[in-house]
């Protein structure tokens, strides 16, 4: 394959000798760009409104108003009337509890896009152009980097790699904050190995600086870039200055800068935790009234950047000082990171330039105590439902099993690659450490939810390691079969790698989010093996409402019957003109049951939508591209009715039991924190359980029950009926805190229901039993059909 010269004097060569330099890899990179933006901006409004960008479109909308009061201001008093604490606080709803609690980074880029877009595109795909855009950077980046050292074939495939893993190309459609991070995060890591191994490179060293705080004004997430960074300078550099001659003054130099840049940093850090102290919990702090007063300007997060300037100007100052006048890449890189990262944080957020280190405070409080601040997020994995975090596995099988086996393979070749040749080329083994860094923190108590695009990043890493393993197989079968030219089976193992996942886009699309690579034989048999069909309602896309509209009655009423869903999309897909004005969302009415709207978001359930989802639908979405599984209902009111009753009937919750301890006793003394690789220290939720006695009496006394199910729905006074005063107290067992019962609710609505509930469990006892059991929803396909299937409708 490729040797690689990593020294800081010559750049990385191929054996062929074709990388790509000058005017030839500037049209090179320009032809990926364009590629990468022509396969990806036709489908940006092919996607369903997802469950965030409504709230993130809020407080761009918010954040426009403050452009153009700025923009129309005529005089310095009404700027700085912009600039005063709240006014900031009003018009910046960005980094603080509430719509939206990431910085504001990726809602203005979808903004800046809506800006140039809206005229000829509709509000969300215009605003989605900036995810599409960032994806297309991130594809070129990745080619143009290494194309430069190991040639076109391998940037090739590295770049179509990436945008062909479908998960990836689907989250890069959507105007969320994860691939700004996707962009930003390769980015930090290619300036920092620029830095660090180029002569003359001193800018790459200050831009990592840059993107750092980029990425803390982009989301938490994406500021773990820096963990993967630490770790190479001080396993990969630090030894060095402890044998190479000069390291005692590279000591000197290292300990006086950093003290002296560290040093107000740690002040500020001081005041936050003191001012931490007094405000409320972060879920219930605000702003505009929790506004304890901070003895410290946030100009003091600019302290860094002033000693880094000193620290320059003595370098010019002293150019033969064997202290200051050293170039010291490993140390510049350090210093640009605790020079430029806080001021471009601070700036970066108008949120908070005023008041700082108290608005700081309160961001800090939400991602330290993200748990009790913020609501649980359920996920579904691998058949269990977990709130927050997943058993330590999880990274690496959702790896394994959401990229096309092609590509996968392709990866694996190239991790071996990186180890056999990381004595000649430390590159690939520096990548690797990169592709590691979000699924072992994964390993570990931290956010989990969404399928992958916590961790997006990860999937530039590996279609490189695609680039390399598909290139060096090649190049090894050329070797062996002594080829007078790479050329042939490096076509045919690109063709072998790139055009199954190719195939797997088109035919996956526009349902990119619930891809499911071969490995667990697709979508719908990934959804029966325990894991989400779809979880960010981008299923609910154009089609769909198209057939909605067209389908539901005049002022049909309609509802989601779940706490745990989201109304605002459906709330903004209305405003926008997508769902027709006159459906009316909510049940106002409570005499009769509405339409709902249900997606297979199967980590939300309930008992109720899970029965429901089990019933007839009135409309089903069954895309082929998810192998025909419901992915989206709409239930009508008989079967809503129907699936009440069988609620009412059959649920019972279990309770809370502590968990079992499996970790050893030397893990529990010693390395507490490593006690969730024994399943421990994870938060499941409370399965749903069959209420046994009723099934007992539908298989004991079947006709006894259904007798009484008649007399309670034709009003019949039950009091000198045994069995009705029986069932009366059966379906009465489980009420709300204020208002009508359950039960009332339905006798009201629709009395035929409880008839139609205990038929179905006199019928099918063990499929309701499967339903109710199961945590996600069920693919009725495999208990035989719908529950109501004997039913008339």
């Amino acid at each position: 394959m490729t040797r690689v010269v990593t020294d800081e004097t010559k750049p990385a060569a191929t054996i062929s000798g074709e990388n790509l330099a000058g005017w030839r890899w500037w049209a090179a990179c320009g032809v990926v760009f364009a590629l990468a933006l022509a396969a990806s901006a036709p489908t940006v409004g092919d996607f369903g409104l997802t469950w965030d960008e409504p709230a993130y479109r809020f407080s761009q909308l918010r954040s426009a108003q403050w452009w153009e009061r700025l923009s129309e201001s005529r005089s310095i008093s009404e700027a700085e009337s912009l600039v005063e604490p709240d006014a900031l606080l009003f018009y910046w709803t960005y980094g603080r509890h509430g719509i939206n609690f990431h910085p504001p980074l990726a809602g203005q880029l979808n903004l800046l896009t809506y800006k140039l877009f809206g005229r000829w595109l509709k509000d969300i795909p215009a605003r989605r152009m900036a995810s599409v855009l960032e994806f297309a950077l991130t594809i070129t980046l990745g080619f143009g980097f290494l194309a430069r050292r190991y040639g076109p074939w391998v940037g090739g495939v590295m770049a179509a790699s990436l945008l062909l893993m479908p998960r990836v190309y689907g989250d890069a459609h959507i105007a969320g904050t994860d691939t700004p991070g996707l962009l930003l995060w390769p980015a930090t890591a290619l300036a920092f190995w620029k830095g660090l191994n180029e002569p003359k490179s001193r800018v790459w060293r200050v831009l990592v600086g840059v993107l750092l705080g980029l990425a803390f004004v982009e989301k938490m997430g994406a500021v773990v870039v820096l963990a993967p960074l630490l770790a190479w300078l001080i396993l990969a550099r630090l030894p060095q200055t402890f044998f190479r001659t000069g390291g005692r003054a590279d000591w000197i130099d290292g300990v006086i800068t950093s003290a002296a840049m560290i040093a107000p940093l740690v002040v500020a850090l001081a005041e936050i935790f003191r001012i931490a102290r007094l405000l409320p919990p972060p879920g219930r702090t605000d702003l505009f009234v929790d506004r304890p007063p901070s003895q410290l300007p946030g100009a003091i997060l600019a302290l860094p950047l002033v000693v880094w300037m000193i620290r320059r100007l003595l370098a010019r100052t002293f150019p033969k000082s064997v202290v200051w006048g050293t170039e010291r890449p490993a140390l510049e890189i350090w210093t640009a990171i605790l020079a430029f990262a806080p001021v471009v944080g601070w700036l970066g957020n108008p949120a908070w330039w005023r008041e700082t280190l108290t608005r700081l405070t309160h961001y800090y409080m939400l991602n330290t105590d993200r748990r009790g601040s913020l609501p649980d997020i359920r996920i579904l994995y691998d058949g269990r439902i977990y709130e927050f975090s997943l058993p330590w596995h999880n990274g690496w099988v959702l790896l394994g099993i959401t990229v096309p086996v092609a590509i996968l393979t392709a990866s694996l070749l190239g991790l071996i690659y990186a180890f056999r040749n990381m004595r000649r080329d430390l590159i690939p083994l520096y990548f690797v450490v990169h592709l590691a860094a979000l699924p072992v923190m994964r390993m570990f108590p931290t956010p989990a939810h969404d399928g992958v695009r916590l961790f997006l990043p990860t999937f530039f890493f590996l279609a490189a390691m695609a680039g390399w393993g598909a290139v060096w197989l090649a190049d090894g079968f050329s070797r062996l079969a002594r080829a007078k030219s790479l050329l042939p089976l490096r076509i045919v193992v690109a063709a072998l790698v790139l055009a199954p996942s190719a195939w797997q886009l088109v035919k996956i699309h526009p349902y990119e989010l619930s891809y499911y690579n071969e490995l667990i034989g697709g979508p719908r048999n990934a959804w029966r093996a325990g894991f989400e069909l779809t979880y960010w309602y981008d299923a609910f896309n154009p089609p769909t409402i198209d057939a909605v509209n067209a389908k539901l009655p005049p002022n049909a009423r309609v509802d989601l019957m779940n706490e745990k869903t989201n109304p605002m999309t459906f709330g903004e897909l209305q405003a926008l003109g997508g769902l027709r004005a006159d459906i009316v969302f909510g049940a106002s009415e409570i005499d009769t049951f509405p339409y709902v709207f249900q997606l297979a978001l199967d980590s939300k359930s309930s008992p109720f939508t899970r029965l429901l989802h089990a019933m007839t639908p009135w409309y089903a979405s069954r895309p082929p591209q998810l192998d025909g599984a419901p992915v989206f209902i709409v239930a009508d009111p008989l079967a809503v009715s129907r699936a009440w009753g069988v609620w009412l009937l059959t649920e019972a919750v279990e309770p809370r039991k502590p968990a079992p301890a499996r970790a050893p006793a030397w893990v529990k003394r010693y390395a507490p924190f490593l006690r969730r690789f024994w399943g421990e220290q994870l938060v499941e939720s409370r399965r749903t359980l069959a209420f046994e006695p009723l099934f007992e009496w539908a298989k004991t006394d079947p006709d006894g029950l259904l007798g009484a199910a008649i007399a309670i729905a034709e009003h019949r006074d039950s009091e000198d009926n045994a069995n009705g005063r029986r069932l009366t107290t059966l379906i009465e067992r489980n009420r709300p805190v204020k208002g009508d019962s359950y039960a009332q609710i339905l006798l009201r609505a629709r009395p035929e229901g409880l008839v139609e509930a205990v038929k179905i469990v006199i019928a099918h006892p063990d499929e309701v039993r499967r339903v109710l059991a199961r945590p996600g929803y069920t693919d009725t396909e495999t208990i035989g059909g719908a529950l109501d299937r004997d039913l008339p409708r």
